[in-house]
């Protein structure tokens, strides 16, 4: 297998190992002469000797070389070196994987802009036969200047072609029926990339209240309420009940108009700064990142926000046995603290009362102590106590007793 690497990433330059795991193994290089920046995604499975498996291979990897969109990250090769299948593609200079800006609260307009490029992508994919299957954040990319780039597209059906896969069941992006094992298809991208807008739109992952997904406007009042209708519906557990097409999703999201206030309404406050951790623009009654009761609002209208803590479980992916995946597991980060107030408070006994006490009475028989004189100091005679120091020694004498002893004692072979 490393000498099919070897032989695949032949002639590149600065070639570096980006990632591994089950499903490709990642390096990064420079194509010799024009110094233009690659990725080499490598499957860590053979082919085989199937005819009808190669067949497919060569027909899909045709398809995959052909596509030529702004919006797709273009393709500089693709083939397999002794079985071993690869793809390369060139990178977009300046540019970093949405993942990399999700912690960041996304405009509105912004974030419809870049799902629209990415929808634009997918759906001329799907024009030649390509889903990608495996939507999520980090195979998108977004340069300084806005444009948006979707990697890995066909990767995911070439690496179930060869026995593989690449997809992370654990991803909060990947539509329920896939991570079931259901085939990739246009409505499962639907649901990934309603879900990466949502995640732009609040800074999470799309939440589940019961069996309903709350709509991104109850965490964004930016977010119009034909907007939520949209994603809610792309984001529903039956494939059957979203839009049958990326290109249909996108369409109604361009058909919303992107205003959030009527001319003339007053503007939300824009934030507090929480007094105990420091975090910036906290809208509601508590800090969203540390639970600290925020000071009084003078004005404005009420937030959607007023709730002490949003999150109170996480799910914690856990590997119980090699090769079977990750298990999901929910793990409780918060638990609202019971308080007495009305009626509960009233059945709670008085406080007893504390005793008087008066200081001028406790210190009254105390009046007459005196402190012991303190112990004479004893008198030390160190002349007697600590013995004369020895007379320094005569460095001149000393060497003369030594040579005279030098000369004294006879020798080896005298």
């Amino acid at each position: 297998m490393r000498d099919l690497i070897r032989q695949i990433v032949k002639g590149y330059q600065q070639v570096n190992l980006e990632g591994q795991d089950e499903g490709f193994v990642v390096l990064s290089g420079e194509e010799p002469g024009s110094r233009q920046e690659v990725l080499i995604k490598i499957l860590p499975h053979l082919l085989g000797k199937d005819p009808e498996i190669a067949r497919r291979f060569d027909a899909l990897a045709q398809a995959i070389r052909h596509l030529y969109h702004p919006n797709i990250a273009t393709i500089r090769r693709i083939g397999e070196e002794g079985g071993l299948p690869y793809i390369v593609t060139k990178t977009l200079e300046k540019a970093q994987p949405l993942v990399a800006r999700l912690n960041q609260r996304w405009a509105v307009d912004a974030a419809a802009d870049v799902v629209m490029q990415v929808g634009k992508a997918l759906d001329y994919a799907y024009r030649q036969g390509i889903v990608h299957g495996d939507l999520k954040p980090e195979n998108i990319l977004i340069a300084d200047d806005g444009q948006v780039q979707v990697t890995d597209l066909g990767l995911e059906e070439l690496a179930e072609l060869v026995g593989g896969r690449v997809l992370d069941a654990a991803s909060p992006f990947i539509a329920p029926e896939r991570k079931e094992g259901a085939k990739a298809d246009a409505p499962a991208d639907v649901y990934s990339l309603a879900a990466i807008l949502y995640a732009m739109l609040t800074n999470r992952p799309p939440q589940v209240q019961g069996d309903t997904v709350l709509p991104p406007g109850h965490f964004n009042a930016d977010v119009p309420p034909e907007m939520d209708r949209i994603i809610v519906k792309a984001l529903s557990p039956n494939p059957e009940d979203r839009y049958p097409s990326v290109g249909a999703f996108v369409a109604a999201l361009g058909a919303v108009t992107l205003t959030t206030r009527r001319p003339g309404a007053s503007a939300p406050p824009p934030g507090q700064r929480c007094p105990n951790c420091g975090a910036e623009g906290q809208t509601g009654r508590f800090c969203r990142k540390c639970g600290t009761r925020l000071p009084e609002r003078k004005s404005g209208p009420p937030s959607k926000l007023d709730e002490p803590i949003q999150i109170t479980k996480i799910g914690v992916g856990k590997i119980t046995e090699v090769g079977k995946g990750i298990e999901m597991q929910h793990t409780v980060i918060a638990r609202p603290m019971t308080v007495a107030t009305g009626e509960m408070l009233a059945e709670f006994p008085e406080p007893p009362e504390m005793p008087a006490i008066d200081p001028t009475a406790l210190w009254a028989g105390l009046d007459n102590l005196s402190m012991p004189e303190p112990l004479p100091f004893p008198s030390v005679d160190w002349s007697v106590e600590v013995p004369p120091m020895p007379e320094p020694l005569d460095l001149d004498q000393t060497l003369a007793e030594i040579e005279e002893m030098d000369r004294s004692t006879p020798h080896r072979g005298e």
